[in-house]
């Protein structure tokens, strides 16, 4: 059911389509059809007495009836119409517009296939294009002379769209390009009769412009005496061009120079027995057709057609002879290089047809005559080398005027590595002074202190700049001056850091001093430390932990010597302060220790006595007991020290026999001595017993020493040893019987309930 249906559609549908295309095709013969009635109704002048009627008098004549402009045929059907604009809406598919006289129209788009017939008459366009071609156009004229024309606006053939040209002219017509016919991409352009002639164009194409992608085919017909300002007065072809036939293209300009069939950059042309005139041009050089033709001239008189079998080229017509002309708005100097001149050089040739020859075309070379090394200052003859495009080479000279460069400004760089000071000579900045002058001639160059050391630093002699230093250093502030290098009219500034004199401590002879048995008050003096001072430098001494003055107990002080100038605006001191030994000396001071059983005597340089005091305290109850090697336990510790003349001892050149006195502890027991370190550590002393001293030699004489006996620590480690296994051999064994418990209880007897 549901197929029957859709088959009933699809018949419906088929009749409606049937029907309307019926209806579309009998439009036109409905018009011609109400023509002809009107025709024949009014325009043979007779009356209707025949039908037996009585028909009144009007009592006004008719008016006469407007004369056709055109007549629109379509096989055997055919209409004239007093209005243009009527007759083009029936200009339909398969029908011709034949012109009874002069029209004017605005735009008319033709998109079907069809023919328009001039007849003798113009088709002037009044806005636009005359006339756009989407579809397929015939131009013809059936006039005996025809002499019809489209004129105004001429015809652009769209995409797709197509126009032949059998009779009649495109003329007057112009546009930006393309004035005759514009043919878009994707159209066509077929001549094969008529005339272009006469249109011009404000860009490329008087006649015919063929865009890329866009085809023009001429087997006869002539294209003349059209106008472009850019290129191709009579076709502009970047797109497919072929020619065949009488086809004609002659008598065009472009920018008022012989223009006619212009082909943009990679184009050909294809021609087939070509008998007509046809001028070319193209961007360059090259082959630019491919087949048979007899009439292919060159619009460009700098180049020849040249033919090769089946192939068309234009070819450079070969140089004859250049001109070289040197005019420059800038100076040419010694230094500048001779390719340089090639900017304000001017190279013209003339080939050997007496035209101008392509300067683009021209190579040429320019050197320095023969023997010749550089430019010198005055008049310099330059030789030029031209080689055409075919490799024919042309020489000539040209003059050019050199001039010595004169100095513009200068420059001043200073890098400082000599110090500077007050009283410094300026040229002492010469070894780090740079001063180059620049020039007019774009170079710059080292200036020395004369002209000789000027060409001996640049190596040109004509350059006679040379440098002098302006100013001292005498009024410096915040220690920097700026002096002037001077160059002629010009000037350059440099900063210059001004150094004070320093005079480092280090460099200042100091010495130690020594006072020996002093008695009363006396003052220490700085002399006695720097007997020989700079210039400008005094110096003032401390003596460290004492007063300057009064009486210093026997020993070694450290004395600080501070330094000052009197003068700090050019001197100035480096080296911070110094020290030195002051040694002071009394032959009969003596010491001893407390308990009176130590007592010593050493002699000093220069045979002077001076008595040690060693001090031996037991400090057992005053420090924490160390921690010692295995079981030893420390008992007594004693803390030594040793003043020489008020001054701590910390270690001896020479080692000293030291007794110490043991606790009664120690009666019946081995004892070891350990010095105490200060980072907590423990070394052992070799001691030898001496009833109830102790006897050690020791040349740390600021320390503390630890007597300690064993305190039977490893006695307690083996019984700590031996009950750890015990324990741990338990343990092992109630674990093995929880574990085997359940087998033990089910292997044992079990007793009657």
């Amino acid at each position: 059911m549901k197929y029957t249906r859709r088959i009933f559609t699809l018949i419906g549908l088929l009749i409606s389509v049937l029907i309307a295309a019926l209806l579309f095709a009998l439009v036109p013969t409905a018009h011609f059809a109400a023509a002809e009635d009107v025709t024949a109704g009014g325009s043979d002048g007779t009356s209707d007495e025949g039908t037996g009627e009585t028909i009144e008098e009007p009592e006004e004549p008719e008016p006469e009836p407007a004369p056709s402009v055109a007549r629109v045929t379509l096989g055997s059907l055919s209409a004239e119409y007093s209005d243009i604009s009527a007759a083009l809406a029936v200009w339909g598919e398969g029908a011709t517009l034949t012109l009874l006289s002069d029209v004017s129209v605005s735009t008319v788009t033709v998109s079907v296939t069809c023919t328009l017939d001039l007849n003798g008459y113009t088709f002037q366009g009044t806005s636009g294009r005359t006339l756009r071609v989407s579809g397929a156009l015939t131009i013809s004229d059936s006039s005996l002379m025809q002499g019809g024309e489209i004129a105004g606006g001429g015809v652009r053939i769209e995409r797709g769209g197509s126009l032949t040209l059998a009779s009649g002219y495109l003329t007057d017509n112009t546009a930006e390009d393309g004035a005759g016919v514009y043919v878009s991409d994707g159209g066509t352009f077929t001549m094969t009769g008529g005339t272009i002639a006469g249109n011009t164009v404000t860009g490329n194409g008087g006649g015919v412009y063929v865009s890329g992608g866009a085809t023009l085919s001429m087997t006869g017909g002539r294209v003349v005496e059209n106008t472009a300002a850019g290129d191709g007065g009579g076709v502009y072809a970047a797109g497919e061009v072929a020619l065949s036939g009488g086809a004609s293209v002659t008598g065009n300009t472009a920018g008022g120079e012989k223009s006619n069939l212009y082909l943009a950059a990679g184009q050909q042309i294809s021609v087939n027995s070509l008998s007509g005139q046809v001028g070319v041009s193209a961007p360059s050089g090259g082959t630019f057709a491919v087949g048979t033709a007899t009439g292919f001239t060159s619009d460009s008189s700098a180049y020849d057609v040249h033919s090769s079998g089946s192939r068309f080229s234009l070819v450079l017509s070969p140089l004859d002879s250049v001109t070289a002309v040197f005019v420059s708005a800038e100076n040419v100097y010694p230094t500048s290089d001779v390719q340089s001149l090639r900017a304000g050089l001017t190279v013209t040739g003339v080939n050997k047809n007496g035209s101008e020859y392509p300067a683009d075309m021209i190579g040429y070379t320019i050197a320095l005559p023969e023997g010749v090394e550089a430019l010198t200052v005055g008049a310099n003859t330059i030789a030029l080398m031209a080689t055409g495009n075919g490799g024919e080479t042309a020489e000539t000279t040209f003059t050019v005027n050199v001039v010595a460069p004169s100095l513009t400004g200068i420059e001043a760089q200073y890098r400082q590595s000599a110090t500077v000071y007050f009283d410094s000579a300026p040229d002492i900045l010469v070894p780090d002074l740079t001063v180059t002058g620049t020039f007019n001639d774009g170079l710059t160059r080292p200036l020395g202190r004369t002209a000789e050391e000027t060409h001996a630093l640049s190596g040109e002699d004509y350059i006679n700049a040379s440098y002098e230093i302006a100013g001292s250093f005498e009024g410096h502030e915040n220690g920097v001056v700026t002096v002037t290098v001077r160059s002629g009219s010009f000037t350059a500034p440099v900063e210059v850091t001004i150094s004070r004199h320093v005079i480092n401590t280090a460099d200042i002879p100091v010495q130690d001093a020594v006072e020996v048995e002093r008695t009363g008050n006396w003052e220490v003096s700085p002399a006695a430390f720097t007997p020989e001072l700079p210039d400008g430098v005094t110096a003032s001494i401390e003596v460290l932990g004492a007063a300057l003055s009064g009486n210093l107990s026997a020993g070694t002080y450290t004395v600080r010597i501070d330094f000052s100038v009197t003068d700090e605006k050019n001197y100035e001191l480096a080296g911070g302060s110094r020290q030195a030994t002051l040694t002071v000396y009394y032959a009969s001071l003596t010491a001893a220790s407390e308990d009176g059983s130590v007592f010593f005597e050493v002699t000093r340089e220069g045979g002077i006595p001076l008595s040690w005091e060693l001090s031996i305290e037991d400090v057992t109850d005053e420090v924490n007991a160390p921690k010692l090697d295995s079981g030893m336990e420390s008992r007594q510790i004693f803390a030594i020290s040793l003043r020489d003349g008020g001054n701590i001892v910390n270690e001896l050149d020479t080692p000293i026999t030291v007794r110490i006195r043991l606790d009664s502890f120690f009666a019946e027991k081995d004892v070891t001595l350990y010095r105490l370190a200060a980072d907590g550590g423990h070394i052992a002393v070799e001691s030898t017993r001496d009833g109830d001293y102790l006897v050690f030699t020791t040349s740390s004489v600021q320390a503390q020493y630890a007597v300690a006996y064993d305190a039977g620590f490893g006695m307690y480690l083996a019984l700590t040893i031996v009950f750890g296994v015990l324990c741990i051999g338990g343990a092992v064994l109630l674990i093995w019987y929880f574990k085997h418990k359940k087998k033990l209880d089910m292997s044992l007897p079990k007793q009657d309930e």
